[in-house]
């Protein structure tokens, strides 16, 4: 039954995204063939997004990921991963994802403090002198002035080199794992994959996702300006709050989407204020 349900709910999202009939739609649902990107599932790793998720990842590890694949695809088909710099990158981005992420957020640095660092070492590499060129955390990922130093390139290198340590052998099975599924198929695996097709089609894909949940909401009776100063989170959250407050009451079931009774959608979205 569950089962049942959710090819439903897939045939009328893939409705609404191409346009094709019900039929039709339920059709290539039950039997996707490759499966490249779908609409409301996560762009990596294919699990549902909930309605908390206005993005096209499930998490930001995901994103990470696709990233990397991406960045890898590319030095490989070009050439450049033969480069030592570029083969260190790549080994420090993998080590990143299989550390659980790169803290992109906690370690981006305010123009501000990039121009106290520079004056505060005088343009040079605190290491051996030479001029300075990257901004490095010598600890953890505090912003604080005094874990930032200026590095040069082979310094910077050398310094990551030293810090990187052997996978482990389940480390070692999962990046395989990736390499042989994702990186060496000559087409993409997914459309995430893809350099040049996602760095255009990822903001569309991403605003139809945006319609499709706003969508949603006015079916639940809301509007996004019903929540002002709430994260797209909160509000979710909050909208699911009331609903489940509803279902406890005796109301409408998440099946039930018409009608006009005391607990129909109809019924809750009038009772809301204008």
């Amino acid at each position: 039954m569950i089962a049942n349900r959710r090819v439903k709910r897939d045939a009328r999202v893939r409705k609404a995204a191409t346009a094709e009939s019900y039929t039709v739609a339920r059709q290539r649902t039950m039997n996707p063939g490759p499966r490249h990107f779908e609409p409301d599932r996560c762009a990596n790793c294919m699990t549902d997004l909930p309605q908390q998720i206005e993005g096209l990842f499930c998490a930001e590890l995901c994103r990470q990921t696709a990233k990397v694949i991406r960045y890898w695809r590319s030095i490989s088909r070009d050439g450049r991963i033969q480069q030592a710099d570029v083969k260190l990158a790549l080994q420090t981005k993998v080590a990143h994802l299989l550390a659980g992420g790169y803290p992109e957020r906690a370690r981006r640095l305010s123009q501000a403090i990039r121009e106290e660092v520079w004056h505060r070492d005088q343009g040079r590499c605190c290491q051996c002198g030479a001029p300075g060129q990257e901004i490095d955390h010598i600890f953890g990922s505090s912003p604080v002035l005094h874990n930032l130093q200026l590095l040069c390139a082979s310094c910077h290198q050398r310094k990551t080199k030293e810090q990187t340590v052997p996978a482990s052998a389940e480390n070692r099975r999962l990046i395989g794992k990736l390499q042989r599924e994702r990186v060496e198929p000559k087409e993409p695996t997914y459309l995430c994959d893809d350099q040049d097709q996602w760095s255009f089609r990822w903001r569309e894909l991403r605003k139809q996702r945006k319609e499709r949940l706003l969508a949603e909401l006015a079916e639940h009776g809301y509007r996004r300006e019903d929540f002002p100063g709430y994260s797209w989170e909160e509000m979710w959250v909050e909208v699911q709050r009331e609903l489940a407050d509803v279902y406890d009451m005796g109301g409408y079931t998440p099946d039930d989407d018409s009608g006009y009774g005391p607990y129909s959608y109809f019924a809750h979205a009038m009772a809301k204020d204008d």
